[in-house]
C-alpha cells in the first residue's frame, strides 16, 4: 500500500513527497513593494533566521509585530514542493506570490492569520493554505451534525485516532485541525506526471485540503460499523460511499473512500 504522512506531534515532520497535486500554477496575486518591505512590514526586527524549511531556495523566519509565533519567508523551488510542505502543517495561514518565476510562501507555522494583516496592504491575499487543483464540492453541503448516541473515540499515546472502512481498504487519521487518509485503490486523482494515482488526502478543518503522498504509519485504527463516532472535534459516520468527517465547528469537512474523496 503506497501510505501518506501523518503529522502527528509525537512523531518527526513528514518527509511526504515534492510532488503533491501538481497542476499549471494558479496567476499570483497583483502585489506591490518588495520581500524586504513585506518583512518590514510583518516582522518585529530584521534578524535573519533560516527558516528551515524543505525543498527551498531560500527560507528565513521573524517573530511577528505582537511578539507572538514566527512568520516564514520560504521561496520554494516549485508549486509541488510548496504544496508538500505547506499541505501537512497544522494549522497554516499564508499569502502568496511569485518572485523570480518561483512560489513565495509568507505564511504562520505557529502564529495567527492577524500576523500577515500588514501584507493585505501589498495586495496579498492572507487565507487558509490550501493546494492548486483541490476544492470543495458545492454538491456535498454541510451536513446537520446527528443527535443521539454518539460512540467517542479517544486518542491514542500519540494524541490523534486512527479509524478505517469496514472493508479496510482506507485509513484515516483525525487531528484536531485536519484529517489525513491514505487508500489502497487507485481511483483517486492522478499524478500529473503519469506516475500512477494520489494514495493520500489531506483535509482541513475548513473543507480546503490537498493531495499528498507519504505514510500515515502503523497506529492501530478502529473499524467503523453503522453508527456515529465523535473524536478531537470531528463526528464520524460511516456511509456507503465512505466515511464523512464533519468538523463540529465549521460543518465543513469530506467524504473520504476508495472511489473517490468528495470534500464540502
Amino acid at each position: 500500500m503506497a501510505l501518506l504522512a501523518a503529522g502527528c506531534s509525537s512523531a518527526p515532520a513528514p518527509e511526504g513527497a515534492a510532488n503533491a497535486a501538481a497542476v499549471a500554477p494558479a496567476p499570483a496575486p497583483a502585489v506591490t513593494g518588495s520581500p524586504a518591505e513585506w518583512r518590514s512590514a510583518v516582522c518585529r526586527d530584521d534578524v535573519d533566521v533560516d527558516s528551515g524549511t524543505r525543498h527551498t531556495v531560500t527560507g528565513n523566519t521573524c517573530v511577528p509585530k505582537d511578539g507572538d509565533g514566527v512568520v516564514n519567508f520560504d521561496h520554494f523551488e516549485s508549486e509541488p514542493s510548496m504544496d508538500s510542505v505547506l499541505s501537512w502543517q497544522p494549522s497554516t495561514h499564508v499569502a502568496e506570490t511569485v518572485v523570480d518565476g518561483k512560489p513565495l510562501a509568507i505564511w504562520t507555522p505557529s502564529g495567527e492569520a492577524s500576523d500577515l494583516e500588514p501584507l493585505k496592504n501589498f495586495g496579498f491575499t492572507v487565507a487558509s493554505y490550501q493546494a492548486a487543483g483541490f476544492a470543495r464540492t458545492t454538491s456535498d453541503a454541510p451536513a446537520v451534525l446527528p443527535v443521539g448516541d454518539v460512540e467517542v473515540l479517544p486518542p491514542n499515546q500519540y494524541g490523534y485516532v486512527v479509524v478505517q472502512t469496514a472493508a479496510g481498504d482506507t485509513q484515516c487519521i483525525v487531528e484536531a485541525t485536519f484529517i489525513g487518509c491514505e487508500t489502497d485503490g487507485t481511483n483517486w486523482q492522478q499524478h500529473v506526471d503519469g506516475s500512477g494515482p494520489y494514495h493520500g488526502v489531506r483535509i482541513n478543518t475548513d473543507g480546503t485540503g490537498s493531495w499528498v503522498d507519504g505514510n500515515l504509519g502503523a497506529a492501530a485504527p478502529t473499524t467503523l460499523a453503522d453508527k456515529t463516532y465523535r473524536a478531537l472535534g470531528w463526528t464520524i459516520v460511516s456511509t456507503p460511499a465512505g466515511m464523512r468527517f464533519t468538523n463540529d465547528k465549521t460543518g465543513h469537512g469530506a467524504v473520504v473512500g476508495v472511489q473517490s474523496v468528495r470534500p464540502f
